[in-house]
């Protein structure tokens, strides 16, 4: 039996769990389109679909049931954690960061986040090619709950998370499900000037055997404006992304963001640091 206002409650469960049609999609490995029209009430999900939806709410929201899907709607509103009266709520990351913070990073978001929508094309040496450099491709957004949606994309992978703006930085955390990993980055920010280029670190995993942990120099230069449509700019990143070969063309790379990234013209290192798996001092106890 379909739920009542089953489409309404979709959405709130999307405005809930901080997630875009297609990030939904993902998570339950169906069609970015088919969410759509169970959003718009053109079909319903199925059992299988409803009871797989289930499980992913029940990984923010403890203990939710497919009973819960019965509640009226301002009482599935309240098991959400959402007041529909009220103004949009504090991100749902209490515990993990003091809510000062995370109102501080809210109020910022809103008010200066515009200065940080977009695509943007990231340049960062390469690891395993000294002397070359690797492209990403990241979308920035604005969230209903004031912070700022960051997804990154280079060939097969994907991160999704959200970017702090506090002072005239952007601190970001991102995770590839696929892979159970972490991107973690600090970048530096503008004063009152809609950013064009943005400069920081990035702390990930590489994709060898252990995942070894690297951090490297960055520079984020944008490349495209988002439409405001949210299906649009997803279809328009994951074009982006096709069309990016990941290891940049020897030679394409500026001099000035060359020496930039590897610290040349400061004398400083070479913009790169890695703790190989291989040669990591990680271990358990060790059996006399």
């Amino acid at each position: 039996m379909k739920p009542d206002r089953l489409p309404e409650k979709l959405e709130l469960t999307l405005k809930a769990l901080v997630l875009s049609r297609a990030a939904l999609a993902q998570a339950l490995e169906v069609d970015k389109s088919l969410v759509g029209r169970w959003v718009s009430g053109k079909v319903t999900p199925s059992e299988h679909n409803l009871a797989a939806l289930t499980r992913h709410v029940a990984l923010t929201v403890p203990g939710f049931t497919l009973m819960d899907w019965e509640l009226d709607l301002p009482a599935f509103a309240s098991r959400m954690g959402l007041d529909r009266r009220a103004a949009p709520s504090r991100p749902r990351l209490d515990g993990w960061f003091p809510a000062s913070l995370l109102d501080e990073a809210a109020h910022s978001g809103r008010h200066r986040g515009v200065a940080y929508e977009g695509l943007w094309r990231s340049t960062r040496p390469s690891i395993d090619l000294p002397g070359r450099f690797i492209h990403d491709i990241s979308m920035v957004s604005r969230r209903p709950d004031g912070l700022l949606g960051f997804r990154v994309g280079i060939e097969g992978v994907r991160y999704q998370g959200c970017s702090f703006l506090l002072q005239h930085q952007l601190f970001s955390i991102a995770a590839d499900a696929d892979a159970s990993t972490l991107l973690f980055t600090i970048f530096n920010g503008v004063a009152r000037e809609r950013a064009q280029v943005i400069d920081g670190v990035t702390l990930a995993t590489l994709r060898d055997a252990g995942g070894s942990p690297a951090a490297s120099a960055c520079v984020l230069e944008r490349i495209d404006e988002l439409s405001g449509d949210e299906d649009e700019d997803d279809a328009r990143f994951e074009a982006a992304v096709a069309a990016q070969p990941a290891l940049a063309p020897e030679g394409s790379v500026s001099a000035r963001i060359a020496d930039h990234l590897t610290g040349n013209a400061s004398g400083a290192p070479d913009g790169m640091l890695v703790m190989r798996f291989a040669a990591s001092m990680a271990r358990g106890a060790v059996l006399s």
